[in-house]
């Protein structure tokens, strides 16, 4: 699916069921510790967006990209987890590391996103993580998330304040920038906390981290 600009902003921080101040959640994500080069990318467009109030710029060393979440940390007991640690671990080795280009930005109603190409093998990647903690849990998607699907990106800023979002679209079209390329060889296993005021920002601690391609010989 192709992302397209939208027309309005809306805040992105919501009240999230269950997801109250301090509360953490184990999820996995794709982390860009170390690529810098989506770092420079990232702060360019954020620098163009810099005479705009209403928006929290996501710091290079929080840019992440969600994958699947598992459920909050006080409902998941520790034996659980490491069931559907061991579980996805097994699938994720089987997979091929991942090289993913990055270039222009989007203007979703929440956020301004990054959305990398090739996007299958991240729907890949997204549905083993899914059969790992099925097997766990024997848990299926539910409707919502049959509907939503997978929409791989990766957030350079969030939405604080309503309004149109023509401003942004414009600020990111003056911009001049080369796509980048990012190889992605590990996932990894987060606790995460959604820090509101007066950071506005996704912080995380890694709990686990699992190579892809680690039984193929690659």
């Amino acid at each position: 699916m192709t992302l397209q600009n939208a027309d309005e902003t809306r805040s992105h921080w919501w009240p999230r069921k269950g997801w109250r101040p301090g509360r953490l959640v184990y999820t996995w994500h794709l982390t860009f510790e170390h690529a810098p080069q989506l770092h420079r990318l990232a702060e360019r467009y954020q620098q163009a967006l810099a005479t705009i109030d209403g928006h929290n710029p996501v710091p290079a060393r929080w840019l992440h990209l969600t994958v699947q979440g598992i459920g909050f940390a006080d409902e998941v007991p520790d034996e659980r987890l490491e069931q559907i640690t061991q579980a996805v671990t097994v699938r994720l080795r089987k997979l091929a590391p991942v090289g993913l280009t990055f270039d222009r930005p989007v203007m979703l109603n929440e956020a301004v996103v990054l959305a990398p190409t090739p996007a299958e093998p991240l729907h890949e990647i997204w549905g083993e993580i899914r059969n790992g903690i099925a097997e766990v849990t024997g848990g299926a998607p539910t409707a919502a998330e049959q509907v939503k699907g997978f929409l791989p990106h990766v957030s350079l800023t969030y939405i604080n304040t309503p309004g149109p979002a023509q401003p942004y679209v414009t600020a990111l079209r003056g911009v001049e920038a080369e796509p980048v390329k990012v190889d992605v060889d590990r996932v990894a296993l987060i606790v995460q906390n959604r820090v509101l005021e007066p950071e506005w920002v996704y912080r995380w601690n890694t709990h686990t981290v699992v190579s892809l391609g680690a039984d193929r010989g690659i």
